[in-house]
């Protein structure tokens, strides 16, 4: 009789032994199965807002839409005329309001635009103006006044007033 209640006590610890581990590791999977997730959905956004970027970049070195625009009639904002930033385009793309000029770019993310000389020195677009974009951001204050969780840069060589200048966007979120 003793031998019988020492197995029983046996199977019943062997049978929760068995759903401890089950359930530990139905656990496991379920954390990183979410943990996979997150970072899959991480560089989609990524993805995106590269793509974004690159669109505003892209649009940047153009001419715009029309030829000669205004902030006023501008379809696409673009500030070359000729590979050569027209400083007229650049005035008014400085003139148009941040949500419209968003809108215009087809983005929903926030951007930053500025020039950097071949020092790496920032080349203001005139006296009170450092970059165009988010209204209280300028090329050093990004990480402090926003803090985004994402932040892609993307930098083009362009020629302005004969030299030669890198444009640096930034975009995030």
């Amino acid at each position: 009789m003793g031998v019988l209640f020492i197995l029983t006590k046996a199977q019943a610890f062997c049978l929760d032994m068995i759903v401890a581990v089950l359930i530990f590791g139905a656990a496991i999977l379920i954390y990183y199965k979410t943990v996979t997730n997150l970072s899959d959905q991480d560089e989609a956004l990524l993805n995106d807002i590269l793509i974004d970027a690159k669109s505003i970049s892209g649009s940047l070195m153009s001419m715009g839409y029309p030829y000669n625009w205004t902030k006023d009639n501008v379809v696409r904002i673009g500030i070359t005329n000729n590979n050569r930033i027209n400083e007229t385009k650049l005035e008014q793309f400085s003139k148009i309001p941040y949500k419209d000029s968003r809108k215009l770019f087809g983005t929903t993310y926030d951007y930053y635009v500025f020039f950097r000389d071949r020092n790496n020195n920032i080349m203001p677009f005139n006296e009170s103006l450092e970059g165009i974009g988010k209204p209280g951001v300028n090329s050093t204050n990004i990480q402090i006044i926003e803090n985004p969780k994402k932040l892609v840069k993307v930098t083009r060589l362009i020629i302005r007033k004969s030299d030669i200048e890198k444009m640096v966007i930034y975009l995030w979120y």
